[in-house]
């Protein structure tokens, strides 16, 4: 049974942007190093992210949606599971 509820936040951004040379036709690519970026990296990161959050003893990690594109942010739920305190803890305070 939950007695008592805490909440934080931390947030990781990361600002993407290309450069390129004069002769750069413009979007008409699509914009293929982004969609590189979100194929090859992107996923990469949210992997090394949760690994280090689940390998941390008493957190676990999960991916949910808070209503935006998956392709514009990643939300990442993080719970930690305080173990209840024995009878010898309460008493050696």
């Amino acid at each position: 049974m939950t007695i008592h509820h805490e909440e934080g936040e931390f947030d990781i951004r990361i600002e993407l942007s290309a450069e390129f040379q004069e002769d750069y036709a413009g979007d008409a690519d699509g914009y293929a190093w982004l969609e590189s970026w979100r194929a090859h990296v992107r996923p990469r990161i949210a992997q090394a992210v949760i690994s280090v959050l689940r390998a941390e003893p008493g957190y676990s990690a999960v991916p949910t949606s808070r209503g935006k594109s998956p392709d514009d942010e990643l939300v990442i739920a993080v719970r930690l599971r305080v173990q209840e305190r024995g009878p010898e803890s309460a008493s050696s305070k």
